[in-house]
């Protein structure tokens, strides 16, 4: 039987991993809590490097709290912004893109505490790196309930609360030694590999990313309703025409300010999808509900539609409209998955129809996009979309944060106001920096220096001027 070791104290070298026997390890993609230091928290893309050039198998796993802070303990909302961490440190360390990441429940919660706050803590972790590659670390008991509740489909089995000497048969991973033994003087934990794939990086598939669907994008961005007065959306809608137009068409009924109606996107089966308002704007399409929703509307589509008819006529429009609410669910911080009326009632966020606001906060009569709506394929399209676009999700919150602009911070500044973004202040230090030491050795004489002053003199810098206005008048 193939092992495997946990460890968090301290880095292992990988040979001394290989010479006591085992196959690989189990690594931590999270930082140590307040009042750790663990060593091995998170992995870096160096040592991960330095495993797989021993031939060693890692597996990506995450604990950030424990105990009373356990992460599972803040339901939902915790496992998205923990899922979101380990999904950035595995990506950083070469993670494959479809490997599983294997969320905490380093507890013996009960079935309350379960349905309370350990489901919906794993419903929140998939959301963000897909149900297919949500993994769960929990006891034997807990195995049977995520599978019952859909929740996990990769289970790493710990001993907390299992009955003794049982291995649950949908495990593939069981960890059965803690603090026993130590492996170049650290302290290991030891598990079992129980099936041939139980989330190795190895395994992982080559070319399986997934392109973005075809579609032709029109710019016809012109009236909004308003600003959102400071709100964030926190939902992404659908809704229906009933009527016979195009993208194009109903675009240009939506922007006739004397109709009344408009939404963020219009979305045709050929293939063709205008942008009508821009999605920081609110639009006109669910009443009080407007500030904090963004609505795409399938062109020449009814609600009175049974499933066969969405499939058939907006079968490409409803894998588009999907795509185009995963990318939006990145920009805006929503939860890329479908979420009931009552969710949405319960202020949840998410993706869901015209009818979800109706039905959930009594806003409206509307009843689209219909009983008959496709929202199984529909929301594994989603799934698809929001799991196979990891890495440009990285690269997109990483280039978010660099496009930023902060305030000055100096002390003779006359307001708070943004000036630059965070790359602009570097550049800007570099380019001070060095004017000032070209500028000091054109003072002092120093030939090249001085030919420098006088070609940015010459181009009217006020600057050099003033420099070279120095250098002439001390000879």
């Amino acid at each position: 039987m193939k092992q495997l070791l946990d460890f968090s104290a301290a880095l292992l070298a990988p040979q001394a991993i290989k010479d006591a026997g085992y196959a690989g390890v189990i690594g931590y993609f999270s930082v140590s809590r307040p009042g750790a230091d663990f060593g091995a928290k998170p992995l870096r893309r160096a040592y991960c490097d330095q495993l797989r050039a021993a031939g060693l198998e890692i597996v990506s796993n995450y604990q950030y709290g424990k105990g009373v802070t356990a992460d599972w303990r803040g339901g939902m909302d915790a496992g998205v912004h923990h899922a979101q961490i380990a999904l950035r440190y595995h990506l950083e360390a070469g993670g494959p893109l479809d490997r599983p990441l294997y969320a905490p429940v380093d507890d013996n919660p009960t079935l309350g505490e379960w349905n309370q706050l350990v489901a919906p803590f794993l419903r929140g972790w998939a959301s963000v790196v897909g149900l297919e590659r949500t993994g769960v670390y929990c006891n034997s008991r807990c195995i049977d309930w995520a599978l019952e509740d859909d929740v996990a489909q990769w289970f790493w089995q710990h001993n907390w609360g299992t009955p003794k000497g049982f291995v649950h048969p949908a495990a593939h991973l069981h960890q059965s030694e803690i603090d026993k033994r130590r492996v170049g003087g650290i302290g290991v934990d030891v598990n079992d590999v129980l099936k041939p794939d139980y989330g190795q990086w190895s395994k992982a598939a080559t070319g399986s990313t997934v392109n973005k669907p075809e579609y032709n994008e029109v710019n016809r961005i012109g009236r909004s309703a308003n600003s959102r007065g400071g709100a964030r959306p926190i939902w992404f809608l659908l809704h229906t025409q009933e009527g016979n137009g195009t993208a194009e068409s109903l675009a240009n009924y939506l922007n006739n300010p004397n109709n009344g109606v408009s939404y963020h996107y219009t979305v045709d089966n050929d293939g063709n999808v205008v942008d009508v308002v821009d999605t920081d704007d609110a639009s006109w399409s669910v009443l009080e509900a407007n500030n904090r929703a963004i609505n795409v509307c399938f062109a020449g589509s009814r609600a009175a539609w049974g499933s066969t008819q969405w499939l058939q006529n907006m079968g490409r429009a409803i894998d588009i409209a999907a795509y185009l609410a995963v990318q939006d669910c990145r920009k805006y911080g929503i939860p890329p998955r479908v979420i009931t009326p009552e969710q949405l009632g319960r202020g949840e966020s998410g993706i869901a129809d015209h009818w979800a606001i109706t039905s959930g906060l009594g806003i409206g009569t509307h009843t689209d996009v219909g009983d008959g709506f496709p929202w199984e394929r529909f929301a594994a399209a989603v799934d698809k979309y929001s799991t196979t676009t990891m890495k440009e999700a990285v690269m997109s919150l990483a280039d978010d944060e660099l496009s930023k602009r902060f305030p000055s911070r100096s002390k003779y500044r006359d307001n708070d106001n943004d000036v630059d973004t965070l790359a602009g202040f570097i550049l800007n230090i570099d380019a001070r920096i060095h004017e000032a030491h070209v500028e000091d050795a054109a003072l002092d004489g120093v030939a090249w220096a001085v030919d420098l002053v006088k070609r940015e003199a010459a181009k009217g810098d006020e600057g050099a001027q003033a420099t070279l206005a120095q250098i002439e008048g001390a000879k």
